[in-house]
């Protein structure tokens, strides 16, 4: 896996006394983002409580003022990188303009996000443990349901006012995340490439859309 190795990050700065509230949080995010990358890098078996005190500079007496156990620290992993590649426009879930504009904008800022190194790694390291950690696996599959349940909102709205024929939403939803995220991030998984540039992602993107809309579009009748 080609993840580029971190230096041990310095421990968080502490006054001598009773933390803040602030301080606090912030050796809790220090704690998770060493761990990511220790859990990225030798995965979860491989990575234990002593490796990551030490990484993180910290005591394993700390360590489990906070967390309980390794297996909540990797959930806690595993749910902030959920949080980060939820879809931004959870907050708009319908932007002006023609429909293949939408499709290209959020196709692009879906692909930003799952197509990246750390990304592609958390997929792989929850498919490799989906066994021992059913719940997390689950909750990475609601996650991609909710991404999946606002773009069928947007094919809904686009029904409505005629730019695509009427259909079940969802499934073109789901249709539309894999030939723009899912297939592209099971190709990197498998291949261990990356994609090049922006513009090679945009211009991939701009082609998937064209061709999907293509397909959902009443098409006028052939003269024989």
């Amino acid at each position: 896996m080609n993840v580029t190795k971190a230096k041990p990050k310095k421990a968080v700065q502490r006054r001598s006394g009773r933390p803040t509230k602030e301080q606090a949080e912030q050796l809790t995010e220090h704690i998770i983002d060493v761990a990511t990358q220790l859990f990225m890098e030798n995965g979860f078996e491989a990575t234990s409580v002593d490796l990551i005190a030490t990484t993180a500079r910290i005591s394993k007496q700390t360590f489990y003022a906070r967390f309980v156990s390794k297996e909540v620290l990797f959930a806690a992993v595993i749910r902030k990188r959920m949080n980060d590649l939820l879809m931004p426009a959870a907050r708009e879930p319908r932007q002006a303009g023609p429909i293949e504009v939408i499709l290209v904008q959020i196709g692009v800022e879906l692909s930003k996000r799952a197509l990246t190194p750390t990304a592609i790694a958390i997929d792989r390291l929850i498919s490799s443990e989906a066994h021992q950690f059913p719940q997390l696996a689950l909750a990475y599959q609601e996650n991609s349901l909710h991404t999946r349940d606002l773009i069928a909102d947007i094919f809904s709205n686009a029904m409505r006012e005629g730019e695509v024929r009427s259909t079940n939403a969802r499934f073109l939803a789901e249709q539309f995340l894999y030939a723009v995220v899912d297939g592209p991030v099971h190709a990197l998984v498998l291949s261990g490439k990356t994609i090049k540039s922006d513009k090679d992602r945009r211009e991939r993107i701009v082609a998937a859309v064209e061709l999907f809309l293509d397909g959902c579009r009443d098409q006028p009748t052939r003269r024989s």
